[in-house]
């Protein structure tokens, strides 16, 4: 039977009368004792246990330093956190825990932003040929209009994206040379609130005590330590900020001492982020290409030959050829620059410390 079933059954069996009361609490039979004092027999063994109706241990907190109940803390890594709902005993029971805050290892106060990086702007190709049936790229009622692409990231090599027939090529226009801009290649990764994951960290559960069942003012039943599931602990929580806190006494009963000293931080606030990176160019580019066109698909027999730079150009071709491949090379390669900005620690962390006095693993 476990120590919080117990308390239950033998507040049951107060209707059943004061005899059965003693017998199922382990109580002697004394003269005077009302009901409660049958349930909360007053005999406390040096390690805690009484033979009453607490079925773990009983512990005093005789601090005004702090929170009036005791607490059952899992300690551990970070990533490794278990909900308090899902903490089970050693022996299979739920102990009925509720999450009271989860605490971590002091944080690290100097988080800094990765730095931010930009692309390289760039000097692109045209992106091919528009031919039309009208003389200086009419494209209007009646015209065929012929587009003759080149392939995506075009470097200027011979290409053939079809064939146009002479009666289909009356003229062409190659479009524009452009610029690739620079762009936020390297950005550091917004905080979403969380402190840096890894370190140690504290989840304290309540629920885990109760008031009624030992005798003596501030005394709570909680499991005994070999009920309790691995990382976890019997500890008091102070209740306020700073490092003030000293571990309470143990009242001559070392069975029961909360002496284990731990520090750890609640985060009330982490409203750090790193700003979002930018791009400033502070210098054009310079781009300017030569388009050859050829009538065969081999680029081996010239057409025409045109400058081209951020505006395009409108060739007419020549009366009775064809057209069958193309060929790009620069004139002017000149890509600009850009210099990154951004990516700066803005907010602030706003934490208060904890002090947790808990009983050794042992005990």
């Amino acid at each position: 039977m476990r120590w919080w079933t117990a308390g239950r059954i033998l507040a049951a069996l107060v209707g059943l009368g004061a005899a059965a009361v003693v017998m199922a609490s382990g109580c002697g039979a004394v003269d005077g004792y009302d009901c409660h004092e049958f349930l909360t027999c007053d005999i406390i063994n040096e390690d805690g246990t009484n033979n009453g109706a607490c079925y773990g241990t009983c512990v005093e907190v005789n601090s005004s330093d702090f929170e009036e109940q005791p607490f059952i803390v899992w300690m551990g890594p970070a990533p490794e956190q278990p909900s308090c709902e899902g903490v089970m005993l050693a022996d299979g029971g739920s102990a009925g825990l509720r999450e009271y805050e989860r605490l971590v290892a002091e944080p690290d106060r100097a988080v800094r932003c990765g730095p931010c990086a930009c692309t390289e702007p760039a000097c692109v190709l045209p992106v091919g040929l528009t031919v039309t049936t009208g003389w200086m790229c009419d494209d209007g009622p009646g015209e065929t209009v012929t587009p003759f692409r080149a392939p995506p990231a075009w470097d200027g090599a011979c290409v053939a994206p079809g064939a146009v027939a002479p009666e289909a090529f009356g003229s062409f226009e190659i479009a524009p040379v452009t610029t690739r801009p620079c762009d936020v290649a390297l950005a550091p990764v917004p905080r979403d609130g969380d402190l840096p994951g890894g370190g140690q960290s504290a989840v304290v559960c309540s629920g885990g005590s109760e008031p009624t069942l030992c005798p003596g003012k501030n005394t709570f039943c909680m499991p005994a330590a070999s009920q309790l599931p691995p990382g976890s602990r019997r500890c008091v929580v102070s209740k306020m900020e700073g490092d003030y806190a000293m571990c309470p006494s143990d009242g001559g009963a070392p069975g029961r001492a909360f002496s284990e000293r731990f520090t750890f931080w609640k985060v009330s606030e982490d409203e750090r982020r790193c700003t979002p990176c930018a791009c400033t160019e502070i210098a054009p580019s310079a781009c300017e290409a030569i388009v050859s066109t050829f009538e065969d698909d081999a680029c081996a027999h010239l057409v025409d030959a045109a400058a081209v730079a951020e505006n395009g150009v409108c060739h007419a071709a020549e009366p009775g050829s064809a057209l069958g491949s193309m060929r790009a090379e620069w004139r002017v390669n000149v890509p600009g620059s850009c210099v990154p900005s951004g990516g700066e620690l803005a907010g602030e962390l706003a934490i208060e410390r904890r002090t947790l006095c808990c009983m050794p693993e042992e005990q």
